[in-house]
C-alpha cells in the first residue's frame, strides 16, 4: 500500500529525516567522480579560459531547472496532481516534463550567448559564438534528455517504498546532473580542442534534433496549465538567475591560478556547490509540503517548532558531514605535503561555513513569501537556492583563497 503524503510526515522524526537527508546527499560523494572529469580540464585553462566561463552556468541552470522538476514532481505527488507510476499519468505530470525539458534548451542558448559576451569582454576572442552555443546547447539537452526519464523514476520508487521524497529526490537528481553535465561538457571541450572537424559535424547533426524536438513538444504541450505555469512562475527568476550564473562563471575563471596551482579545488567544485545548494533545497522542499498540508503557518517564527527545527538541523547535519568529509578526502588525494594539504582544505572548510547561514536564511524565508503570496514555491525558491549558494560559494572561495596564504 502505497504511504498517504500525510503518513509520511506524520512518521519523520529527526533521525528518519536525518538518515533520509544523509543517505541521499551520500549520493553526493558521487559528485566527486563530476569534479575529478572536470578537472582534467585544468591543464587548458590557461590557454581556452572560456573552459571555466561556460562550467558554471551550466552546472547552475541545469541544476535550477532539474530543482523545479524534483519540486514539483515531490509535491505533486503528495498533493494528487500526479500518480505514483509511469503509464497514464496525469496530463499535468506530462506536461511538467516538457515544460523544464523546453526551459532547458531556451536557457542553453541563453547561456551560450552571454558566455561568448563574457568570454570576448575578459579575455579577448578565444570563442567563437557558434561554438558557443554548440557547447551549451548539446551539452545542456543531452543531460536533460537523461535527467527527464531518471527523475520520474526515482521520485515514483522512492514514494512508492514509503521514502520521504522531499529528502531523496533533489540531492540524488543534483549529483547526477552534475555528473551527466559534467562529463558530457568535458567531453565536448575535449573534442573541440583535439578534433574540431568533429565538433563540427557532431553540432551540424545534434543541433537541429534538438530543435526539432523542442519545437514539437511546445506545440503539443503549451495549452496545458502544468506547462504554461512552469513557464509563467519558473521562467523569470530562471532569466535572472542565468544572468547571475554568468557572474559565478566570470569569478571562477579568476580562479585561474589557484585551479592551477591546487587543481583539486576544481576536482570538489561541483561536490560543493551541489551538497550546499541540496541543504537548502530540502529544508525549502520539505517545508513546501508541510505549507501544503497545513503542519506548519507561513510565517518565519515558524522555524522555532519542532516540526520546521528538525527539518533544518537534519538537513544541515548531513550536508557538512559529507561536505567536510569530501574537502578532507580530495584534499589528500591531491597533495603531497602537509603544508599543501592544509590551505585547500581550509579555503573549502572556510567557504562552506560562511555561506551556511544565508542559506538557511534564503530557503526558508523565500518559501514562506512565495506561499504567502499563492505562488508555488518549487517554481521559484528552489532555482534561487541553487543559484544563490552556486553564486555565493564561488565568491566565497575566490575570498578565502585571497586570504588563507600559508
Amino acid at each position: 500500500m502505497i504511504p498517504l503524503g500525510t503518513e509520511l510526515l506524520t512518521k519523520a522524526t529527526f533521525k528518519r529525516l536525518f538518515l533520509q537527508s544523509l543517505s541521499s546527499q551520500t549520493f553526493n560523494l558521487s559528485g566527486i567522480v563530476a569534479g575529478a572529469i572536470v578537472a582534467t580540464l585544468s591543464a587548458y585553462t590557461s590557454m581556452n579560459p572560456w573552459i571555466l566561463v561556460l562550467l558554471p552556468p551550466l552546472l547552475t541552470i541545469r541544476g535550477n531547472i532539474g530543482g523545479i522538476l524534483c519540486g514539483r514532481l515531490s509535491t505533486s505527488l503528495y498533493t494528487g496532481l500526479m500518480k505514483p507510476t509511469f503509464r497514464n499519468n496525469t496530463r499535468y505530470f506530462y506536461a511538467t516534463i516538457t515544460s523544464t525539458f523546453v526551459m532547458s534548451f531556451i536557457f542553453s542558448i541563453v547561456i551560450g550567448i552571454l558566455s561568448f559576451l563574457i568570454v570576448n569582454a575578459i579575455h579577448g576572442s578565444s570563442l567563437s559564438l557558434t561554438d558557443s552555443l554548440s557547447l551549451s546547447i548539446i551539452a545542456m539537452m543531452t543531460c536533460s534528455t537523461m535527467a527527464q526519464l531518471i527523475t520520474p523514476l526515482i521520485a515514483i520508487s522512492s514514494y512508492k517504498k514509503g521514502l520521504n521524497p522531499d529528502m531523496i529526490l533533489y540531492p540524488i537528481m543534483s549529483t547526477i546532473n552534475d555528473i551527466l553535465i559534467s562529463s558530457i561538457y568535458t567531453l565536448l571541450v575535449l573534442i573541440k580542442i583535439f578534433w574540431s572537424g568533429f565538433f563540427i559535424t557532431l553540432s551540424l547533426i545534434m543541433l537541429p534534433l534538438f530543435v526539432a524536438v523542442t519545437i514539437f513538444l511546445t506545440l503539443k504541450h503549451w495549452r496545458e496549465e502544468g506547462f504554461r505555469e512552469t513557464f509563467r512562475e519558473g521562467f523569470p527568476v530562471a532569466l535572472l538567475l542565468t544572468l547571475l550564473s554568468q557572474i559565478t562563471g566570470s569569478f571562477l575563471s579568476q580562479l585561474e591560478d589557484q585551479i592551477v596551482a591546487n587543481p583539486q579545488l576544481l576536482a570538489v567544485y561541483p561536490l560543493l556547490i551541489d551538497s550546499t545548494g541540496d541543504m537548502g533545497v530540502v529544508i525549502s522542499s520539505a517545508t513546501t509540503a508541510r505549507l501544503a498540508l497545513g503542519y506548519i503557518e507561513p510565517q518565519m517564527s515558524s522555524i522555532k517548532g519542532k516540526e520546521e527545527r528538525k527539518v533544518v538541523l537534519s538537513s544541515l547535519t548531513a550536508g557538512l558531514t559529507l561536505i567536510m568529509s569530501a574537502a578532507l578526502a580530495t584534499s589528500i588525494a591531491y597533495t603531497q605535503s602537509l603544508i599543501q594539504f592544509i590551505r585547500p582544505f581550509l579555503i573549502i572548510a572556510c567557504a562552506e561555513f560562511i555561506v551556511v547561514t544565508p542559506i538557511i536564511i534564503i530557503s526558508l524565508g523565500l518559501t514562506i513569501l512565495t506561499f504567502r503570496r499563492g505562488i508555488n514555491p518549487d517554481n521559484v525558491t528552489i532555482p534561487i537556492i541553487t543559484s544563490f549558494a552556486d553564486l555565493s560559494i564561488t565568491i566565497s572561495l575566490f575570498v578565502t583563497s585571497q586570504l588563507l596564504i600559508i
